[in-house]
């Protein structure tokens, strides 16, 4: 694509930052744009934003209502919102309340080095921290959600999460034996975090009793929550969130530990509401001329979660957004 657009004469601008937008009688026209020449001005007769989404902004995380500490990142450095803020300042829809993030949970104590960390065998986005046979409690010791949610939509297992201060993990050596299984390493792994411990993350305790102490959580209400949940196991029926039979595993011995469970973030997606044509639209819905959407800015098919067990769909969002884009500013172009 690049030859191609090379062949054509299109002029590549890779360390310029588009800053605002030029609107003049209720058009955009362009953009002013920093280079490391100074403030430059681009006329354009219609003007496309795809700058990836909000997912390494934490004030417009923040907007979306999650929690950004002990946030870690994902998602390319470069997706800052520029396209959002842009747009927002046109007048354009605001959908980031409605718009889903790529939110996971990661155990600060284990491996989370690089963008990587959603794929980590262990810390990833489909292992450990995502839940499953393991116990969720919040900061009053009590179960807050199905922990197996993520068999429904991975994303799942941290949209709970916005509902409580703080989320915890409670496992056991063969519940973490279960999950990591044909992972070299991985009780060298476990072992090592407990001793490191990185944010005061993670403890190992030998009796379910003693797990409260290390985040001040109220010992009477997480022992009966970890017994009461210990009978459900037994009984094989879940009697507070009917969590599927499968993933209901007795926790009976130790050792057993205790995780904070933080968040992080691969990536945004949408912020801008657009139309069919992917053309931006103010709050009525009125279009707005010469602005146009495409890519993780513009993904408004999806609302508040990610749909992410219909494979592909951003992927080949991003491709038709762009394509459908540029042939709907060319009519208009050819309107003016």
């Amino acid at each position: 694509m690049k030859k191609r657009c090379d062949e054509l004469g299109i002029n590549f601008m890779t360390s310029t930052s588009a800053i605002s937008l030029i609107i003049e009688d209720d058009q955009v026209k362009g953009v002013y744009a920093k280079s490391p020449q100074g403030t430059i001005k681009i006329n354009a007769k219609a003007t496309l934003l795809c700058t990836g989404g909000v997912g390494h902004s934490a004030e417009l995380i923040e907007k979306q209502g999650w929690s950004t500490k002990n946030l870690h990142y994902c998602s390319m450095p470069s997706n800052t919102g520029d396209g959002y803020k842009l747009a927002m300042a046109a007048g354009a829809k605001d959908m980031l309340r409605e718009s889903p993030e790529f939110m996971m949970n990661y155990i600060m104590a284990l491996p989370h080095e690089g963008v990587h960390l959603y794929i980590d065998p262990i810390n990833g986005f489909m292992s450990l921290p995502s839940g499953g046979p393991t116990v969720f409690v919040n900061q009053d010791g009590r179960r807050f959600i199905n922990e197996n949610a993520k068999k429904y939509n991975l994303l799942y297992q941290r949209m709970a999460m916005q509902a409580v201060e703080v989320a915890y993990e409670v496992f056991n050596q063969d519940i973490y034996d279960q999950i990591t299984a044909g992972i070299d390493g991985a009780d060298e792994v476990l072992a090592k975090a407990v001793e490191t411990n990185e944010g005061n993350s993670l403890y190992k305790e030998d009796r379910l009793e003693d797990l409260a102490k290390h985040f001040n959580l109220p010992e009477d209400v997480l022992t009966k929550t970890l017994n009461d949940y210990n009978k459900f196991a037994h009984n094989g029926k879940d009697e507070e969130f009917a969590k599927d039979k499968e993933s209901l595993v007795a926790m009976d011995k130790g050792p057993y530990y205790i995780a904070r469970l933080d968040p992080s973030n691969l990536i945004g997606v949408g912020g801008i509401g657009s139309n069919r044509k992917f053309e931006a639209i103010t709050p009525d819905f009125k279009p707005i001329p010469g602005l146009y959407v495409a890519g993780m800015d513009s993904t408004m098919q999806y609302r508040n979660v990610y749909t992410i067990t219909l494979g592909g769909s951003a992927c080949a969002h991003d491709v038709n957004s762009g394509r459908h884009a540029a042939i709907n500013a060319k009519e208009y172009i050819n309107s003016l």
